[in-house]
């Protein structure tokens, strides 16, 4: 079927963002075509997403093409796609705020189309989560792509591509330690996947061994949706606020008081600031 996007949509920046994690065991993006599987209704589905090519041509804006296998009602496909790129929120509201901001009005213009990109199964939003800690976009991606591997079942195919489902929550807890560590995973980070919920606030987050502050809030921005959640310590972010205002990382706690409720948006313009 075919989804018509908001008119500010900038769909280059979103299959960017999702390029740069891949984890080829578990999503594929490959000729425009981004593909991955997701749980749906206590069974794993794949769905396939491109850009419709009768609106193919402006950066923003236009209409996805997308698929499912097996085939899921049109009003499940676009539920998925609207949480998927946060296709509801209320961009006009951030770039309000935005434009009476000494920092995001210099930001926000250069990318005003960039939404929040969601993971549809907030267990797999929280593994990343925990698999992203202290380390880059590029070494969290090839953690998540072992673990798919090693305890992921298959996914209904496209066109010849088979991928797996994510891990269920059964059998990461059922996983020992040597299984975990065998990943590459420490030991710390073995006994977080091991105990970790779905959780739905931040501070049960935190109280959790293994969670900090960072992962919680990137558990909320990318598998709850929070567009408030904010992760101050976040290097990218302290790096971009650095380069923006003097004594900057002293600032950003400060700063972001300022940008509620939108501050998980205003992240990601901090991190595209830094290319």
């Amino acid at each position: 079927m075919r989804i018509a996007l908001p008119a500010d949509f900038d769909a280059a920046w979103a299959f960017g963002f999702l390029a740069e994690r891949v984890a080829p065991s578990l999503e594929a993006l490959a000729g425009g075509e981004y593909q991955r599987s997701l749980p749906f209704a206590g069974s794993p589905v794949t769905i396939a997403l491109r850009l419709h090519p009768e609106k193919s041509a402006g950066k923003t804006g236009g209409a996805l093409a997308v698929r499912s296998a097996p085939a899921l009602p049109g009003t499940a496909l676009c539920a998925i796609v609207t949480r998927l790129f946060d296709l509801d929120a209320d961009l006009p509201a951030f770039h309000a705020l935005a434009a009476a901001d000494p920092v995001l009005r210099a930001l926000v213009p250069r990318r005003p189309g960039l939404r929040l990109p969601q993971l549809a199964d907030p267990f797999e939003g929280i593994c990343r989560a925990v698999l992203g800690q202290q380390v880059s976009v590029a070494a969290a991606r090839t953690l998540v792509d072992r673990l798919v591997r090693r305890f992921g079942e298959p996914a209904p195919p496209f066109d010849g591509t088979a991928l797996l489902a994510f891990p269920h929550p059964r059998a990461l807890a059922a996983a020992g330690p040597a299984a975990l560590a065998g990943i590459g995973l420490t030991r710390a980070k073995s006994a977080a996947l091991r105990r970790a919920p779905a959780a739905e606030c931040h501070a049960a987050l935190v109280a959790l061994p293994g969670i900090g502050p960072w992962t919680a809030s990137y558990v909320r921005m990318r598998a709850l949706g929070d567009r408030d959640a904010f992760p101050a310590g976040d290097l990218g972010v302290v790096k971009a606020m650095r380069a923006l205002l003097p004594q900057g990382d002293r600032l950003t706690a400060a700063a972001a008081e300022r940008w509620r409720p939108w501050r998980a948006y205003a992240t990601l313009h901090l991190w595209n600031s830094l290319g």
